[in-house]
């Protein structure tokens, strides 16, 4: 498994919350399969929302597919391109 030490220890406070099952394996590994650590639809809406609220960022829809709930790492990938996006330039 690939650890990635890109995000900090709020993301990963998000995840082991919303699934129990993360909690032993952190850090987490970038390619742990969020459906196989038990995220299904309605914990998906709720991952987003805490998301969301934990970095004051909003996520658009077209950010949202299937591909971003695929992994750790992957979802990581979608909240980071918004802080990026949010940042002062």
């Amino acid at each position: 498994m690939t650890t990635n030490t890109s995000w900090d220890e709020r993301y990963e406070d998000v995840l082991t919350d919303l699934m129990p099952r993360l909690a032993e394996e952190r850090p987490l590994p970038a390619d742990r399969e969020l459906r196989a650590a038990g995220l299904d639809s309605m914990a998906t809406v709720e991952l987003l929302v805490r998301l969301e609220e934990a970095y004051q960022v909003a996520i658009p829809d077209e950010e949202l597919g299937p591909e971003a709930f695929e992994t750790v790492g992957s979802l990581w990938a979608v909240v980071a391109g918004q802080l990026d996006a949010a940042a002062p330039r």
